[in-house]
């Protein structure tokens, strides 16, 4: 049992390094094929027990000799692959039956294993398409807001027709695509090869610049099938382009907050304003300023282009050009005692002249401490009742007798 197991296992290990492809007969007039490589039979004589055979890659001869019955030849196939040929027997009507195996290659990458009925005249070889794709741009050196022609072209400098060829152009950061001059369809269904046959157009388009820098732009994939359905995958060169700054927009609002006074009295009227101003070269657009005041704080009122959201003041401002300013005053009043800050939250967008999308812009700021002390009659509220309505007789008495002795003074 032990040795039976051993030589199952040998013949397992030899079966994976030779495959059979084919046992069987070839009659004089036919062949035998695998992919690029022709095995023909001929001079078949039964009474000598020999055959002579011929090996072709594609319409080459690299092979020939003459085979005995149990005697074998073999040949180098494609790169690492060896074909061997072995004589099996030998029949009238010039008839031979042959084993033919493969080794070193895996026989599910062949995509030709036939028997050619009617000889060599009944093959059908496989190419090399070899498309390239050129992709070049107008010029390598522009600006911020400025756009660049992109050309695609492509040709097949193969020996074979390139078929189903699919092209895909990914989308190029730092760019938008401004305009679409020229585009294949989805699918070129046949290229075909040669020195006389011109180059493809495949693309023509236009992209502008968002953003500074050097940037490579993307390969055009493409992927196509030779004559028997081999797939090919590709990828174009990848050319460069440096944007430099220079005509890229951009608002800068400011927000400066001020206050009359930065020590008042307990429910003292606090002046206060606001300064906007754009100190950008583009346009700030829906310009909106949310004063939050502390809890102790009240807003008293203020001129017009301020509104009270919930007690919330609020600028708004459609535009502001740039260069431009805007300043908003308005009134608070302190109503307990402490130290306090008021704080505001700017927002606003522009356009930067390149872009489709607006920018968008957020800023917060925040004035200096207040300091909020108690007013003069603060202490009459922290008194006793008594104290108050007793300061509040004798000051109504001495105002009393002070009129009285003015009279009799006259």
């Amino acid at each position: 049992m032990l040795l039976a197991f051993f030589i199952l296992l040998g013949s397992g290990s030899t079966a994976s390094a030779k495959t059979a492809i084919y046992e069987g007969d070839i009659k004089e007039g036919q062949a035998y094929q695998l992919n690029n490589y022709i095995i023909e039979f001929t001079d078949i004589f039964p009474e000598a027990n020999t055959a002579s055979y011929y090996v072709y890659e594609k319409d080459k001869e690299v092979k020939d000799g003459l085979l005995g019955v149990n005697k074998t030849a073999n040949f180098s196939f494609e790169e690492k692959g060896k074909v061997e040929m072995r004589l099996k027997s030998v029949h009238g009507g010039r008839v031979a039956t042959v084993v033919i195996t493969l080794s070193n290659y895996n026989p599910g990458d062949l995509y030709i294993n036939k028997l050619l009925e009617n000889g060599r005249s009944e093959a059908v070889f496989a190419g090399d398409p070899e498309v390239v794709i050129t992709k070049s741009i107008d010029k390598s050196k522009i600006k911020l807001g400025e756009t660049v022609t992109v050309t695609v072209k492509a040709k097949n400098i193969g020996n074979d027709t390139a078929n189903n060829i699919t092209f895909i152009d990914p989308k190029q950061e730092h760019f938008v695509l401004e305009e679409t001059i020229y585009e294949v369809p989805s699918t070129i269904p046949k290229m075909e090869h040669g020195e006389s046959v011109p180059e493809t157009l495949v693309y023509i388009y236009k992209l502008k610049a968002t953003a500074a820098g050097t940037f490579d732009l993307k390969a055009v994939n493409a992927s196509y099938t030779n004559s028997i359905g081999q797939i090919y995958q590709i990828s174009s060169n990848i050319p460069s382009i440096t944007v430099s700054e220079g005509n890229k927009l951009h608002a800068n609002v400011e927000a400066r907050m001020n206050v009359d006074s930065l020590s008042v009295e307990r429910n003292e009227k606090i002046a206060s304003s606001i300064i906007l101003r754009n100190t950008g070269n583009a346009p700030a657009q829906a310009v909106r300023v949310d004063i939050h005041l502390p809890e102790s704080f009240e807003y008293v009122g203020g001129e017009e282009g301020i509104e009270s959201i919930g007690g919330t003041p609020r600028i708004y401002i459609e535009t502001l050009e740039p260069n431009n300013d805007k300043e908003f005053t308005y009134t608070l009043r302190a109503k307990e005692v402490g130290i306090y800050n008021i704080s505001s939250r700017l927002s606003y967008e522009y356009n930067n002249g390149i872009e489709a999308q607006n920018q968008k812009v957020n800023n917060n700021s925040t004035t200096l401490n207040i300091n909020v002390k108690e007013g003069k009659f603060d202490f009459l509220i922290k008194s006793p009742l008594y104290i108050v309505v007793s300061t509040i007789i004798l000051a109504a008495v001495g105002i009393h007798i002070y009129r009285k002795h003015k009279e009799y003074r006259y």
